[in-house]
């Protein structure tokens, strides 16, 4: 059985970090290492979805500007909602790998609900290895138990 998006959700939670549209990047770049992750959701203040801004999407607007862009607001370096690449819970997790690698992307924001517009989580790459990682050892695991049933280890 191919696995979803919702069973990773719930391997790994539903803690979606935002902030704020009108946010500095400082803030952003703070929040991205005290919280170890990639990518925040932009949200205004009514919460509601404005966009993504991520670690590469800083770096590349300091390539661009070639100057400070500490003080920089989140809006002018995010990936606005209408361009937003978003999957749902009932998704493979195979299919979310291949819209990642084809767009080249490494966060999707995973929404549902009435008019699919509550955001429910987040997946990385990283969350996609590692569920992929844990059915490879699984599978790897049950081989050898085989074998060993199987008397194929014999001494």
């Amino acid at each position: 059985m191919k696995r979803k998006v919702s069973d990773l959700l719930k391997e790994k939670g539903n803690v979606v970090y935002t902030i704020r549209d009108t946010a500095r990047l400082k803030d952003a770049v703070k929040l991205f290492n005290e919280k170890h992750i990639g990518a925040l959701m932009v949200v205004n203040e009514e919460e509601d979805i404005q966009g993504i801004v991520t670690e590469r999407d800083i770096l590349k607007k300091l390539a661009k500007t070639e100057g400070e862009v500490k003080d920089m607001n989140v809006k002018f370096v995010m990936t606005p909602r209408g361009d937003l690449i978003v999957g749902t819970p009932d998704d493979e997790i195979e299919y979310l790998m291949k819209v990642m690698t084809t767009n080249r992307i490494r966060h999707i924001p995973i929404v549902g609900g009435e008019n699919e517009c509550k955001l429910l989580g987040v997946v990385s790459i990283g969350d996609i290895v590692k569920i992929l990682l844990d059915g490879l050892v699984m599978n790897h695991e049950n081989r050898f138990l085989k074998d060993y049933l199987g008397k194929v280890y014999s001494i």
